[in-house]
């Protein structure tokens, strides 16, 4: 199986748990690497949107001397967005609206997904 492959049997792997609705595989430039998502929302423009996001929150928490940004949690009234850095990529998770959701399970599953993702990446 190639690398692709795998990242990609890797994020499938998310779809469905603690409420997840699809992930994406983000470079820092905001390109998509690779995506979980169904075929209906606009991987690209999340995914460039998610950089820009990730990017510029981690500046905040570095001017405030508080480290870097690894790992990140949004709740909207559309559901969540959890976001963790990757080895120089981002794993952006996204949830379904309405679903009941386990914080903690979504992040656990997410970091260790995270990290096999660092190896491949």
């Amino acid at each position: 199986m190639s690398d692709s492959q795998q990242i990609q049997a890797l994020l499938a792997s998310l779809n469905g748990k603690h409420g997840i609705l699809g992930c994406l595989l983000v470079a820092k430039d905001g390109t998509v690497v690779s995506s979980s998502l169904p075929a209906e929302v606009d991987v690209h423009m999340i995914g460039a949107l998610s950089a820009t996001l990730f990017s510029n929150n981690d500046v905040s928490i570095q001017r405030m001397n508080r480290g870097n940004l690894v790992q990140m949690t949004l709740l909207t009234d559309q559901g969540i967005l959890h976001f963790y850095e990757a080895n120089g990529h981002f794993l952006v998770v996204l949830t379904a609206k309405g679903q009941r959701i386990n914080l903690e399970g979504l992040i656990r599953s997410v970091e260790e997904q995270g990290k096999s993702l660092s190896r491949m990446v």
